[in-house]
């Protein structure tokens, strides 16, 4: 389960950093002033892989645009009123509507051991749709176990906050209500229910699976986190369309008109970056140099 949230976030984390930088790339040519570049982020790492990266700061410091999924710089609140209707189930699937009694009962006690505040219940989420709690559990059963990780810093937010505060500009590729709807809505609520009762059943699993997947995002080896990603049983390839390749395709019709304009620092997602779909294969598709920073 933690893997196919991992993929529907847009967030893929070990020790070592290899030397080729398979997460950060130079885009040039096809009628470039100044080259742009392009980082794929990952929401449980920390902010410490910026430095681990051979010319990134720079790269960030020279760009007269920060280019984000969303724009995460608007105000908060504004930001959640927006998102706030898709994370909502309708009247009749809400959770204790759409979980059994008896499986309700059983991982509400293992909801309470994961649970963002002391004595909070599986009951007050009543009205949230499974993804919404999946999504919030999943985050703290793993953020003891991976090293650095501080849910409160992400590399999206990072890199759009220090571009606003140094006066770059930020754009999003997509709506805040668009991405709520995929994240939240894509699959059907008794799908998100399965999915919440096996993740809270079996947290152990899911931790090894982040850490699986971490360990190939700080090595830096997409390739192998793209295939462990898409050889998952639940990742289906109508699922993969919708939540990657389909934004990816949208992006890239996007993206000349914005790197044209000015110089472009884009994060996005790590796993939006590889395979024969990717941005990086569309973007020289295109007729750009797109090649790994080192």
């Amino acid at each position: 389960m933690l893997k196919k949230l991992f993929i529907a976030f847009g967030i893929i984390l070990s020790s070592a950093i290899i030397c080729n930088a398979q997460i950060f790339y130079k885009i040039e040519g096809n009628g470039l002033k100044s080259p742009s570049y392009i980082f794929g982020t990952h929401h449980l790492a920390p902010l410490s892989v910026i430095d681990s990266i051979p010319g990134c700061r720079d790269a960030f410091k020279n760009a007269e645009q920060v280019v984000g999924e969303i724009d995460m710089t608007l105000d908060q609140m504004a930001l959640a009123m927006k998102m706030q209707p898709y994370m909502m189930a309708p009247q009749d699937s809400t959770l204790s509507k759409v979980i059994k009694p008896e499986d309700f009962k059983r991982i509400n006690e293992e909801f309470k051991k994961w649970a963002p505040m002391p004595g909070m219940e599986l009951s007050m989420l009543e009205p949230m749709r499974p993804m919404v709690v999946t999504a919030m559990v999943a985050v703290q059963i793993v953020k003891d176990k991976l090293p650095g990780f501080n849910p409160t810093e992400q590399l999206d937010t990072y890199f759009q906050l220090q571009g606003k505060e140094t006066g770059k500009k930020v754009k999003g590729l997509e709506t805040p209500e668009f991405q709520a709807q995929i994240l939240y809505c894509a699959e059907p609520i008794s799908k998100q229910a399965a999915d919440l009762i096996e993740m809270l059943d079996d947290p152990q699993k899911n931790i090894e699976s982040a850490e699986k997947l971490n360990k190939a995002y700080l090595a830096q080896d997409l390739e192998t986190l793209y295939k462990t990603m898409v050889e998952d049983e639940e990742a289906t390839p109508e699922y993969m369309d919708r939540i990657v390749n389909s934004r990816n395709s949208s992006w890239l019709k996007i993206l000349p008109g914005i790197m044209s304009e000015s110089p472009s620092f884009i994060a996005v997602g790590a796993l939006h970056l590889p395979g024969d779909k990717g941005v990086i294969e569309g973007l020289r598709k295109l007729g750009y140099k797109v090649t790994p920073v080192k």
